[in-house]
C-alpha cells in the first residue's frame, strides 16, 4: 500500500468506529474490543483523537488498521491493508504523484439516514436452535419462555458468525434504527471476547455505515404496550432480557453501552417513571451522576447487596438475578 493510500485509509477512522460501536454526546464510544467498562481499571472510555483511537479501559490504542485488525482478527498488516481497501473502496496502488487531491470531509453532504427494512429484520427470526444466546436463554428459562422473550425483544439470528445473535434497536414508531450482531457462549451466556470482540453493526455489514440513524434504546418498541409500568434502563441487551424474565413489573430497556446514556436516548420516555440500574463500579458512579442531570431515578439494590468481590468484578443486575435464581433454585416469575 502506497503512502497516499495509507493516509486515505487512516482518515476513515471515524467511519469505521461508527460502524462497529455507538457514540455518546460527550464524544466517547463503547469500546468494540473490551465492551467499555470491563477492562482492568473499569473506566470505559474509548475516544478518537485525530487519526488515532484509544480505550482508557482496556488500554489499547492505534490507528484504523490496528482497530480493524483487532475487531476482525487480522494480525498481519498486509491482510489488514487489503481488508481496508475493500471496506473503504481505496486503491492501494495509488501513488503520491498520481493521487487525487484530498477533499475535506466536511465539504461532503451527510447522507440521509437509512433505517433497516422490516424484511431484513424479520429474515433473522429463525434458526434459534443455532443461536448461542437463545440456547443459553432456554437453559435459564426453559424453551417456551426463552422464545417468548426473544420474540418480544425481536432477537434474531445472524449468519455473520456461526451461533451469533442480532439485537435490533426499534424505536417508538416501529422503525429499525440499528442492529448489533454479537456472539455469545451457549454454555455460559457470556459474550465472546477472544481472540477478539465478536460485535458488528448491521449498517456496516450492509455497506451503509455512513447512513446510521441516531440510536434508540434497545426495547423501546415495548414502551407503548403498558404505559402504567415503570421503565428500567440497563447497559446491555442481555441484562434487559434477563430483567424482563425475572422482574416483569418493569419494562426493561438497554442503552447498548455505558457511555451511550444521554438525554436524547431517554426523550421518548418523557413523563414516565425511569429507573437506571447501572453496573457496579465506575460505570455505576458515572450513571449516578448522569441520573441527576437527566432527572431520573437510580436503583440501589445492587449497591446495597454487593460484596467487595461483586464490586471488584463490576457485576450487573443480570448477574445478581441469575445468581439469586440459581442459588435458590426457584422458578422465574411468570
Amino acid at each position: 500500500m502506497t503512502e497516499a493510500a495509507l493516509q486515505a485509509v487512516r482518515e476513515r477512522l471515524p467511519d469505521y468506529v461508527a460502524a462497529v460501536t455507538t457514540k455518546s454526546r460527550a464524544g466517547f464510544y463503547t469500546c468494540p474490543l473490551c465492551g467499555s467498562g470491563t477492562g482492568p481499571n473499569k473506566s470505559g472510555a474509548f475516544r478518537i483523537q485525530g487519526e488515532k483511537w484509544r480505550c482508557f479501559s482496556c488500554g489499547k490504542s492505534g490507528d484504523v488498521l490496528d482497530l480493524l485488525g483487532e475487531v476482525e482478527g487480522l494480525p498481519d498488516f498486509r491482510d489488514r491493508a487489503r481488508r481496508a481497501e475493500e471496506l473503504f473502496g481505496i486503491d492501494g496502488g495509488v501513488t503520491t504523484a498520481t493521487a487525487a487531491p484530498m477533499v475535506r470531509r466536511e465539504s461532503k453532504p451527510k447522507p440521509e439516514p437509512s433505517f433497516i427494512t422490516d424484511e431484513v429484520m424479520r429474515a433473522s427470526f429463525t434458526a434459534y436452535e443455532r443461536n448461542n444466546f437463545c440456547r443459553w436463554l432456554a437453559g435459564v428459562f426453559g424453551p417456551s419462555k426463552a422464545l417468548e422473550l426473544a420474540l418480544a425483544y425481536r432477537v434474531g439470528t445472524s449468519k455473520h458468525w456461526p451461533g451469533a445473535a442480532v439485537f435490533w434497536q426499534i424505536d417508538e414508531a416501529g422503525r429499525v434504527r440499528a442492529g448489533k450482531v454479537a456472539l455469545y457462549e451457549a454454555e455460559t451466556g457470556r459474550r465472546v471476547k477472544r481472540p477478539r470482540s465478536m460485535i458488528a453493526g448491521v449498517h456496516w455489514l450492509l455497506g451503509m455505515a455512513d447512513r446510521k440513524p441516531e440510536p434508540c434504546l434497545f426495547g423501546l418498541h415495548l414502551a407503548a404496550a403498558d404505559r402504567s409500568k415503570p421503565v428500567a434502563v440497563v447497559e446491555s441487551e442481555k441484562s434487559a432480557i434477563i430483567g424482563s424474565g425475572f422482574v416483569p413489573g418493569f419494562i426493561w430497556m438497554a442503552t447498548g453501552g455505558v457511555a451511550a446514556l444521554n438525554r436524547a436516548l431517554l426523550e421518548p420516555l418523557h413523563g414516565r417513571r425511569v429507573v437506571l440500574f447501572p453496573d457496579l463500579g465506575v460505570a455505576g458512579e458515572r450513571w449516578a451522576e448522569k441520573a441527576v442531570e437527566l432527572g431520573v431515578e437510580v436503583g440501589d439494590v445492587l449497591e446495597r447487596r454487593a460484596s467487595a468481590e461483586d464490586r471488584a468484578a463490576a457485576l450487573d443486575v443480570a448477574d445478581f438475578l441469575l445468581n439469586e435464581y440459581f442459588d435458590n433454585q426457584t422458578e422465574p416469575q411468570k
